[in-house]
This record gives C-alpha cells, structure tokens and sequence, in this order.
C-alpha cells in the first residue's frame, strides 16, 4: 500500500472514532474511603459523605480545592452518632471541573485516621 493511502486510511479511521463515539459518561462515581464513602452525582452537581454506619464512633471528612484556584476550600464531614445519614453539598460551580478530594477518616474501633487524596471532575 502506498504511504499516501495509508495516511488518508488513517485520518478517516480517526476521524469515524471521533464522529461516531458514543457520548461522554457522567462523572457520577462512589468511592470507599476507609471507614465510609465520598459519592458525587452528576445530574445534580451533588457530593455526598457517609460515614460508615458502624459499632463505635466513625466519621469521614473531605476537603475539596480546585486545582490553581485560589479559595476557601469546601469541608463537608459526616459522623455515624450526630447524623446517621449522609451530608451533601451541592457543587456550584462550572462544567468540566476538577477538584482534589482530601479525605480523612475514622473510626474508635481502630482509633487512627486514614487519610487520602483523589480527583475528579464534573
């Protein structure tokens, strides 16, 4: 095959890929953070915290900041005693964001706090 054929194969692969994807998924996601879990929506721009519902005392916090931006960062905590369902926020802020969870968690039946950090975007 000559080079000329096989570079306008190519763009027309490349371009097929690209018109014919299927949409971008959601940013909708849970994860497990230790002693609870962090669980974005992304119909409603909603981050929830739950801390897991447990013998003892356990509770989970995230910190949330914008990557570059400069700003209060966003604290969300849940505790298993005071508030036995989840705590949510709403993230008003623009599409395409990303935004680094600093999390920390706890529980008493271990007695030390787990910490981690994660990205996502909306």
């Amino acid at each position: 095959m000559n080079p000329l054929k096989m570079i306008t194969a190519g763009v027309a692969a490349a371009v097929a890929s690209v018109v014919f994807a299927p949409p971008a998924l959601a940013a909708s996601f849970q994860r497990d953070v230790g002693d609870g879990i962090v669980r974005y929506a992304d119909p409603a721009n909603e981050l929830c915290v739950r801390a897991d519902d447990t013998t003892g005392t356990a509770w989970v916090e995230v910190t949330l900041t914008r990557p570059g931006v400069i700003g209060k960062p966003l604290v969300i905590r849940d505790d298993n005693i005071r508030h036995p369902g989840a705590t949510c926020e709403v993230l008003t802020a623009f599409e395409d964001v990303t935004y680094r969870a600093d999390y920390k968690s706890y529980w008493s039946g271990r007695g030390t706090i787990l910490r981690g950090t994660f990205s996502f975007g909306t």
